[in-house]
């Protein structure tokens, strides 16, 4: 009996799952903390090899950073409106069919266009989205029920109208992710909106209906949510400013330097040596001459036992540095330089840029703008009963690469000198005129048929129009 129960203690006992995965997690728990330490040892030791910290460049990018940086430098700005604001530039056309009679639906959606300046809202919201991971439009509606309760007549779980509900929409208002915050999610995993947020918390300080913080608890189905740059999540998307947040701040402070540098370089200084004879210097008489040098009108400096040096500036201009951060902003972002930096520029942007860039646009136009914020904004008025339901509707987007006037006018007069140097060339004899308008000019066979019988009945009256002629002097001879 005794051996049994020594050979007992010495077989190991076996764990249960229990017991296994808190001893992986107390390992792993070990391996952190020697790892975080290994790594605060290095970054005291020598800082040197880590570039965020060596530069000033923050390890994790919070929201309110991005915000501050918003709203202080133009670049920043520039980053997070330029996809927005081009994209919105032409407005779409929504209709039901393509009759030239208005249906129910497209009076009810013009009206509502107009008289709530949807398209104002829906490309702030668009624009306000960027500067975090997302960005709310709160859909107000007369429906007399608090923000935190669901709106009556849609369901929850999919968003589609239940009932016979008729709403009237009272406001719009966008916010930034700064005013946001969700409070919960949705935890049934059998529901459509499984892992998409139930409540909002929204602050609406600072806008033009209240003078104080005030936040409010405000169910999903009266808020728009619109993320960005949406990657492995359907809730939030990538901050437009993360991916050149490090150039952004490397701007700043070339911008900032430079400031500092003409500021203290732009008066060169001087240096004040003293003779070897003079043995006590009058230092109260030297401040006395600096402060009327400096600070009055007096241009001369008088002064006993001393010389006088004007210091070199050292001023060098950051324009070089600037522009070099500036490209690689603009390709990081997948913009063409002189697009990026507007105006003037963008006037001189090769073709090739310009179709390239519509061709972005106007991806982002039906890819993204259409299926995720224009349609939900409409799929909701429907559902609230502010729009007319109806099964289907069109959101088309203006020809971002149709000619303009002047292009064309251009185009009118390269054909025009094209075809008169083929008259007056006698090209003819060479190349027949419906070759030369199918082949060279480009034009579609019934086109050129059209031309050519058009010059024809042309030439023609011209012809009869001159044998008419001299009969016509023989009667004023007569």
């Amino acid at each position: 009996m005794t051996k049994r129960k020594i050979q007992d203690r010495k077989t190991p006992a076996k764990m249960t799952t229990q017991q296994k995965a808190r001893k992986d997690s107390t390992e792993m728990l070990v391996a952190n903390a020697h790892l975080l330490r290994s790594e605060l040892l290095t970054k005291l030791l020598n800082p040197g090899k880590d570039i965020n910290f060596e530069c000033g460049y923050p390890d994790t990018l919070a929201i309110t950073d991005c915000k501050k940086l918003y709203k202080r430098n133009g670049i920043a700005k520039r980053v997070v409106r330029i996809l927005p604001e081009e994209t919105w530039a032409l407005l779409p056309n929504i209709f039901e069919t393509e009759d030239a009679n208005e249906t129910e639906f497209e009076k009810a959606w013009k009206t509502l266009r107009e008289e709530k300046r949807v398209f104002h809202y829906l490309q702030r919201v668009d624009v306000l989205s960027g500067i975090g991971e997302f960005g709310i439009l709160l859909l107000g509606i007369d429906d007399g029920k608090e923000l935190s309760e669901p709106v009556e007549g849609i369901n929850e779980g999919t968003g589609e109208k239940v009932g016979k509900s008729e709403y009237e929409l009272i406001y719009l208002k966008p916010f930034d992710q700064t005013s946001v915050k969700i409070k919960m999610k949705e935890a049934d995993i059998t529901s459509p909106r499984y892992g998409f947020p139930k409540t909002y918390s929204v602050d609406f300080e600072g806008t033009e209906t209240t003078n104080s913080k005030q936040s409010k608890i405000v169910h999903w189905t009266r808020i728009l949510h619109i993320a960005d740059n949406r990657e492995t999540s359907e809730v939030y998307g990538a901050p437009r400013m993360e991916p050149v947040y490090n150039r952004l701040l490397d701007i700043r402070k070339i911008l900032g330097g430079s400031g500092e540098m003409f500021w203290k370089g732009g008066f060169p200084g001087l240096s004040f040596e003293t003779q070897p004879e003079v043995e006590d210097l009058d230092t109260d008489s030297i401040k006395d001459q600096m402060e009327l040098y400096m600070a009055g009108m007096q241009r001369y400096l008088a002064m006993e036992g001393i010389t006088v040096k004007s210091l070199s500036p050292q001023v060098s201009s950051p324009k070089e540095h600037v522009e070099t951060n500036m490209r690689n902003i603009a390709i990081s972002l997948g913009i063409p330089y002189r697009i990026f930096l507007g105006t003037e520029e963008a006037k001189l942007a090769s073709a090739q840029d310009i179709t390239t860039w519509n061709k972005r646009l106007s991806q982002r136009q039906e890819n993204y703008v259409s299926p995720y914020i224009i349609r939900p904004f409409i799929d909701r008025m429907m559902a609230f009963g502010v729009l007319p339901e109806i099964e289907e509707y069109t959101v088309d987007w203006p020809d971002l690469n149709a000619p303009t006037d002047e292009d064309k006018a251009n185009v009118a007069k390269a054909l025009t000198e094209a075809m008169a140097k083929y008259v007056t060339a006698g090209v003819d004899t060479l190349m027949p005129p419906m070759e030369y308008l199918t082949k060279v000019l480009g034009f579609t066979q019934e086109e050129a048929e059209a031309i050519e019988k058009a010059a024809l009945e042309h030439t023609a009256e011209q012809e009869e129009e001159e044998l008419e002629e001299p009969e016509d002097e023989i009667v004023e001879e007569e």
